[in-house]
């Protein structure tokens, strides 16, 4: 497949028709409808499937489709390398992160990387979890640091577990009760919290731990998967959070939560870095092995 055929799929998969398409790359028609053709006699495969107005991929397109984002991730790889050389830089590495390693493991290698290699680029993307599979699947991301249960992994990726990472209860440090010796969940239960995105695993989980305490979830919430907005809030207002131990013992030591001794660990694993079978690259296996490092510091566990 040539770059030609790969970028011709990936148009007809993001507009749906072949007019369209070819206006996304600026050429006929015909020759889009040529180049597809040239794919499916040459697989002896039908790729598309035309559904009214709209085309849409076969299971043999979508394998192809993978294909082609990869060869188009490698080709925008190469020119993003030529071009960091030509402005003096020695290479970029894409990171995806979740919340569960923004506190510290992250800092503490970006900061080692950046020490030892000071004209790497660190490019840090943050999304949610299954949109970082996504990204490093396609060939757009490097590595992911996160946790993820074992069913939310998808199959084919190389996993490097890096360290414990338990869920606590945290409440703002300015909350009326903050400085109450014992709390039973259902006055917990009566709080403002801070709650993770409907769909999400972690709500997900959350959800079933107040089902096994038999009590109502908390109906007083704001919604939110992002950690560094949720800390935010708690400095603002008086809140409830589950958080990544990391995150927690930070906000602590700034003196914006107090952690609570109540058990929460729901049970996500280990936070862990991803990458492809095939990655290769002198800063990728370093900063793995950085962030490795930064895993068993004392720093982390403290």
């Amino acid at each position: 497949m040539s770059l030609r055929h790969a970028r011709v799929l990936l148009a007809l998969h993001e507009t749906g028709n072949v007019s369209q398409a070819a206006d996304f790359l600026h050429v006929s028609q015909p020759a889009v409808s040529k180049t597809l053709a040239e794919l499916e006699q040459a697989l002896g495969q039908t790729l598309f499937l035309r559904r009214g107005r709209n085309m849409q991929a076969t299971p043999v397109g979508k394998r192809l489709l993978e294909l082609a984002r990869k060869l188009d991730a490698d080709l925008q790889r190469a020119a993003g390398d030529v071009a960091a050389l030509v402005r003096g830089a020695s290479g970029e590495l894409r990171i995806g992160a979740t919340n569960a390693a923004l506190a510290k493991l992250l800092p503490l290698a970006i900061t080692a990387m950046k020490r030892e290699h000071p004209h790497v680029t660190l490019s840090v993307r943050t999304h949610a979890l299954r949109s970082l599979f996504a990204e490093l699947q396609a060939g757009t991301l490097d590595l992911i640091v996160a946790r993820a249960m074992p069913q939310d992994e998808p199959l084919g990726l190389v996993r490097h577990p890096l360290a414990s990472q338990p869920e606590v209860l945290t409440m703002s440090a300015h909350h009326p009760l903050a400085r109450t010796k014992s709390l039973s969940w259902e006055i917990l239960g009566a709080q403002r919290w801070i709650w993770h995105l409907p769909g999400t695993r972690t709500r997900m989980l959350m959800d079933r731990l107040w089902q096994q305490m038999g009590l109502p979830a908390p109906t007083d919430l704001i919604e939110s998967g992002d950690a560094m907005l949720s800390v935010s809030l708690m400095r603002e207002m008086p809140l409830v959070a589950v958080m990544p131990h990391d995150l927690a013992m930070a906000a602590a030591k700034r003196g914006t939560v107090v952690i609570l001794p109540h058990a929460v660990d729901l049970g996500l694993g280990p936070t862990s870095v991803w990458c492809l079978p095939d990655a290769q690259g002198e800063a990728l296996d370093r900063f793995t092995q950085l962030l490795a490092e930064a895993a068993r510091s004392e720093d982390i566990k403290a």
